[in-house]
């Protein structure tokens, strides 16, 4: 037995494997790798440098959703800027609190979400990328610097960073090509993209501002969805300045506009552009402005009666999505019924689809989402952050996937890809 010990000891040795890098490599999702690297010091360097090599390639996961932590013994009147932040997570219905987060995070400065990297904007508009699973950082630019920057931008970018920038993302999951990725964003009615390398901020010649979403793809893609519902995208694989490839704009639907301009006092719409395997979504979420404790949009008139001294709590939430395929030889949204097998994710984050198979715990032919109304998000002590559950559209329905009684959630909660870099 000792012999064949030291014949096994000495195959690997040859081989130049590290017995604990064959263990990662056998592991079936992030989740086991951030077990394994809280074991002790020397397996989370090992896990350290897989991750970081080139033999890992991360599977498809579920997201995990970054949101503050309530600990059981927390009570209303404690400080509200103690409370830590931790990950929940979908397929195990389970909290993490050790959570790696920066000052910008629990500030409520992150303005996007994108390939497991937080984007985030501090009050003197420097904008860096963070990664929560593995604490890395990377310093990007300076807005007030690079851009045309007025006294109201100043005000805004000091009390609601994500009323100047409405979304940002990621170019790619890694942060090993600092040459070609960077960060594209949604700035005011621009839309903006900043490489690594030099830290320079440089206007996309958008047609059709202003915009609603941005997205990108494995391909080094660009996608914008205009508030008309028109697509632009742009080619960022080349050396040079980013091409665009694709200016279409669809009739805008139908149904949708009827019920946009039909109840305009009752509802807001939101827009997301959504890439699958095979087409790009149009994704249109219907808020209520006012909904009441029966799930009834009410108009704020109706929140204060003749009894009343003071007007009811009839927080803003999520009732209604329309979803669109485009169709790009006939340039128009259709209308889709069914995801079939995919899973969306929407809010503040890169929206994306997944096949449900990859995402254990959530539900097939969904739209999971979190709260992205930027408008109304800080307007009131009592709500704002709340607005997350999961439409199924099927069932034409909005229901929870997260346990909690509180209106009140601060900082925001954001989608989150399991990213080890």
């Amino acid at each position: 037995m000792a012999n064949k010990r030291k014949r096994d000891d000495a195959s690997s040795s040859e081989l130049g494997i590290d017995p604990l890098e064959c263990i990662l490599r056998k592991l079936p999702s992030f989740l086991d790798v951030l077990r394994f690297k809280r074991v002790c010091r020397s397996w989370y360097s090992v896990a350290e440098n897989y991750v970081s090599g080139p033999c890992f390639s991360p599977s498809s996961q579920t997201p995990w959703l970054l949101l503050p932590s309530y600990e059981e013994d927390w009570k209303e009147d404690d400080d509200k800027e103690e409370r830590g932040l931790c990950f929940f997570n979908l397929e195990e219905k389970k909290e993490y609190r050790d959570v790696s987060v920066c000052r910008e995070v629990y500030e409520g400065r992150c303005v996007g979400s994108s390939h497991g990297w937080l984007i985030l904007l501090d009050k003197k508009g420097n904008l860096s990328v963070f990664n929560p699973f593995s604490g890395a950082r990377i310093q990007v630019g300076s807005l007030i610097q690079d851009l045309e920057f007025t006294y109201v931008d100043a005000y805004t970018l000091g009390e609601h960073p994500r009323m100047l920038v409405s979304k940002a993302v990621v170019m790619s999951d890694s942060k090993k090509n600092k040459h070609k990725d960077g960060v594209v964003m949604i700035y005011g009615r621009k839309l903006v993209f900043c490489p690594y390398n030099d830290g320079r901020f440089i206007e996309l010649d958008g047609a059709h501002p202003p915009y609603q979403d941005i997205i990108c793809s494995s391909a080094h893609m660009v996608s914008a969805l205009s508030e008309a519902g028109s697509v632009e995208v742009w080619d960022f694989s080349g050396e040079c300045f980013p091409t665009k490839i694709m200016d279409m704009t669809p009739s805008f639907p139908l149904k949708t506009a009827e019920l946009v301009r039909s109840f305009r006092d009752l509802y807001s719409s939101h827009f997301y552009l959504v890439e699958t395997c095979r087409e790009l979504l149009f994704i249109v979420r219907f808020i209520g402005e006012f909904v009441d404790g029966d799930g009834k949009p009410v108009r704020e008139g109706d929140l204060l009666s003749d009894e009343d001294t003071q007007p009811k709590i009839c927080p803003y939430k999520t009732l209604l999505f329309h979803v669109y395929r485009l169709d790009p030889h006939e340039e128009k949204w259709v209308e889709m019924e069914s995801l079939g097998d995919q899973v969306v994710f929407v809010g503040g984050n890169h929206s994306i689809s997944l096949r449900v198979e990859d995402c254990p715990g959530c539900m097939k032919d969904s739209i999971y989402f979190t709260d992205s109304y930027w408008e109304r998000v800080d307007e009131d002590y009592s709500y704002g952050g709340h607005d997350m559950g999961y439409y199924s559209l099927r069932d034409q329905i909005v229901k929870p996937f997260y346990d909690t009684q509180l209106w009140k959630m601060k900082p925001i909660p954001f989608w989150v890809m399991p990213n080890p870099w």
